[in-house]
């Protein structure tokens, strides 16, 4: 009886546990990390607006505590295609898509250039945004 259970109770927390170790793609722009507008995002900076740990020591190449802008950009260079955001794999970003990343409704129009209603990677890459 008591391993019955512990079984139920697993099987309820499965759903749980495995929907936490793969967290949705994040979305941030440089404007949003520096907050206070020094170009160079602090650790805080980084941890307040959402970075994980991990994203933050992996741009952070020179261990200095910051990231500064040429960081910030070699790992966006790296780092920023739009496929990790596009669900339904249409090789675009779509409204809703952006929203569920953590985009605003004015951020989404701003890049959205053509207003198609859709984020391309070429608009994607006009901006300051990288993808964690």
């Amino acid at each position: 009886m008591k391993l019955i259970k512990y079984l139920l109770i697993a099987a309820a927390l499965m759903p749980t546990i495995g929907y936490s170790q793969t967290p949705a793609p994040k979305i941030a722009s440089l404007a949003t990390l520096d907050a206070n507008k020094d170009s160079k995002i602090t650790k805080e900076e980084a941890l307040k607006a959402g970075m994980p740990d991990a994203t933050f020591k992996q741009i952070d190449k020179d261990n200095n505590g910051s990231i500064s802008v040429a960081e910030f950009n070699a790992y966006k260079s790296q780092n920023n295609s739009i496929a990790r955001l596009d669900s339904d794999n249409d090789k675009k970003i779509s409204r809703a898509e952006a929203v569920k990343a953590g985009m605003t409704e004015q951020e989404f129009r701003i890049l959205d250039k053509d207003n198609s209603g859709f984020i391309t990677q070429q608009e994607w890459d006009t901006g300051d945004w990288i993808i964690w």
